[in-house]
């Protein structure tokens, strides 16, 4: 609880320091959260898809918000909870897809997948944009440009936070150290990860990595 309390204090900081917006995507959900969802409802979701939420996304939609402020240009919401004027999350297309195991425990990226058929060089990349390797994931925030992070609800990976990124070519990969230092720090451009810093987060690290940079970033500003 304590903990729970600390990220309300923080992101009501943040609020009231970046008034104008400055940290990136703040002017989408202008740093409001929806309400809290019920028990019944996150176990509504678990049954209709036969899955159980990792615990620290489940007691974050039962204590602080279902979707809004946070990384990228926000979270979404949990699918099926409807709410005016807010974004909606992408749905899969088989209900099957949550209950399958993430397969992935490593970065991937197998370009040899996206074939051209000649003449006309019209690229084919129904194969590298196949959903099974993005199943047993809930899409929870958009970075923009493409990039989607996921969380893990099944499999190995499960609790963890990992990127789509493969709008770029550039395949999918676990939300890192690295990766947070680059979408998290309006200092920083340019993605380079480095090994020592590439063990895939949990949902409360990556949230209050994106708070903790935002933060610093409105202070020194």
């Amino acid at each position: 609880m304590a903990k729970v309390l600390q990220l309300k204090k923080n992101l009501t900081q943040l609020a009231i320091l970046d008034a104008t917006f400055q940290v990136f995507g703040s002017e989408l959900h202008q740093y409001q959260l929806n309400p809290c969802l019920s028990d019944t409802d996150i176990q509504r979701f678990e049954s209709k898809y036969d899955i159980t939420l990792p615990s620290e996304y489940r007691n974050f939609l039962l204590e602080v918000g279902n979707g809004g402020a946070g990384p990228g240009y926000g979270l979404y919401r949990l699918p099926g909870i409807e709410y005016e004027n807010v974004i909606p999350a992408p749905y899969p297309k088989k209900a099957e897809f949550f209950s399958k195991p993430f397969p992935l425990t490593q970065a991937w990226n197998n370009l040899d997948l996206i074939t051209e058929n000649k003449p006309g060089s019209f690229v084919l990349r129904d194969a590298y944009f196949d959903d099974r390797f993005t199943q047993g994931t809930l899409t929870i925030a958009n970075y923009g440009c493409g990039i989607y992070a996921m969380l893990v609800i099944t499999g190995k990976q499960r609790g963890r936070i990992w990127i789509d990124d493969r709008t770029n070519d550039n395949g999918i990969y676990p939300t890192s150290l690295s990766f947070c230092r680059s979408f998290h720090d309006a200092d920083t451009d340019d993605f380079h990860a480095d090994s020592n810093e590439e063990k895939p987060l949990n949902f409360n690290d990556w949230y209050e990595d994106w708070l903790n940079r935002s933060l610093h970033q409105v202070r020194e500003s």
